[in-house]
């Protein structure tokens, strides 16, 4: 049996892949190489909670993923092992076009096939193993984890699915199967990521351009914090914020479903006033983003790192006071890196409901940065020592598939 990846970031993407390859030979008694997917997480610099809104946002893929080994079957059938790093092993079979009943980790593998039979009803399935570096952080591990699943169906019955197909049907496991209220920013950051440029998606079409990386890019790194809390969307707040959010579209303008939708001459701060408190604050805080985003480009553009990370800041201190949606552990760590000399800005990964920190960073400085926040961090929750951890994420590529 191969040894479980000394990495303790989960960066190392050769080392990963020989792992799973020969872990999955071995789970399945065989000896001929699988095939893999390489599914990286994501993180959102700017564009906090309003893709579901229609607002665009800004994304990057990093060196953290799903991993998919498997074998192509010729039955409806699937077979499947999960490793999340913690030396557990989990097993579960199922038929496709079946549905889990309960919460646990099969059921967005059985969502991914049920949503894949849309497009072929009589599909086969596969056998393998899906690994994943950080599950639960805030980093789209859900996302990247469908989209390994989708990729390997696709595979197993010789069809390819567009960029446009497969943000939808993560759309359909997402809404029509986990009962998740959320936009597309997920799977799109991981659909259109790029190594050399930020993403910036569009939400009305499901599209992409990209903001490519200054010159001086080196100066600056990003360093996460996982908070050692997992984010599960389904059982927090989120779903009633966007509910709040699509009421105060409403109340603005009763032709609008969402506040991307309200006319521009409704938005003024004078209508907002008129909404009940709280939907006035989700009001407030959807438009601001929006123009951060907006002005977030521009930065980025130039290499001005100190305006991008204040509007990090902005956006982070707006998901807190007006979007409401900031833990005691995630505000903690953003109050921790704002005393952080070397940090030009942060926000949350993860909705502010758990998951991670992410924190633009002087490159130079970084290792510094890591440890001053991670040490100060787990004084405060000295529960989480082994548990959150901080690390430098860097760039990668979208979804792909590797045939051994």
């Amino acid at each position: 049996m191969v040894a479980t990846p000394s990495s303790p970031d989960g960066s190392d993407l050769p080392e990963l892949i020989e792992y799973v390859s020969e872990k999955v030979k071995t789970l399945f008694g065989r000896t001929d190489k699988p095939s893999i997917i390489v599914s990286p997480y994501r993180m959102n610099p700017l564009g906090s909670h309003i893709d579901h809104q229609g607002g665009s946002v800004i994304a990057r893929t990093i060196d953290q993923y799903s991993i998919l080994a498997f074998y192509p079957l010729s039955t409806p059938r699937i077979l499947l092992h999960s490793d999340t790093g913690d030396s557990s092993d989990k097993a579960a079979a199922f038929e496709i076009g079946s549905i889990a009943t309960e919460e646990n980790w099969i059921r967005y593998a059985m969502a991914s096939a049920k949503s894949f039979t849309g497009l072929n009803p009589d599909a086969n399935g596969f056998s393998g193993l899906i690994y994943g570096s950080l599950v639960g952080a805030g980093l789209s591990s859900s996302a990247s984890v469908i989209l390994a699943y989708l990729g390997a169906l696709a595979f197993a019955n010789d069809m390819t699915l567009t960029n446009a197909e497969l943000v939808e049907l993560v759309r359909q496991v997402e809404n029509e199967h986990m009962g998740l209220n959320n936009g597309l920013q997920d799977q799109m950051s991981v659909v259109f990521g790029r190594s050399n440029a930020l993403s910036l998606l569009h939400m009305e079409s499901a599209t992409a351009s990209y903001i490519a990386d200054p010159p001086i890019v080196d100066e600056v790194c990003w360093v996460l914090c996982y908070s050692g809390f997992s984010r599960e969307l389904v059982s927090s707040g989120f779903n009633d914020r966007v509910r709040e959010c699509r009421e105060a579209a409403r109340a603005l303008d009763p032709d609008a479903s969402r506040l991307g939708d309200v006319a521009l001459d409704k938005r003024s701060d004078a209508h907002i006033a008129h909404l009940p408190a709280h939907l006035g604050r989700r009001a407030i805080h959807v438009y601001t983003e929006m123009a951060r985003v907006e002005e977030g480009c521009d930065a980025w553009r130039t290499g001005d790192w100190a305006r991008f990370g204040e509007l990090m800041n902005q956006s982070c201190h707006s998901s807190i006071a007006n979007y409401e949606c900031g833990s005691e552990a995630m505000i903690e760590l953003h109050d921790i890196a704002r005393n952080q000399a070397h940090v030009f800005g942060s926000r949350f990964s993860g909705g502010g409901y758990g998951g991670c920190l992410l924190m633009l960073v002087n490159r130079a400085q970084a290792e510094p940065v890591r440890e001053a926040v991670l040490s100060q961090y787990l004084k405060r929750f000295p529960e989480k020592q082994g548990v959150a951890k901080a690390f430098i994420a860097n760039a990668e590529n979208n979804a792909r598939l590797i045939i051994s």
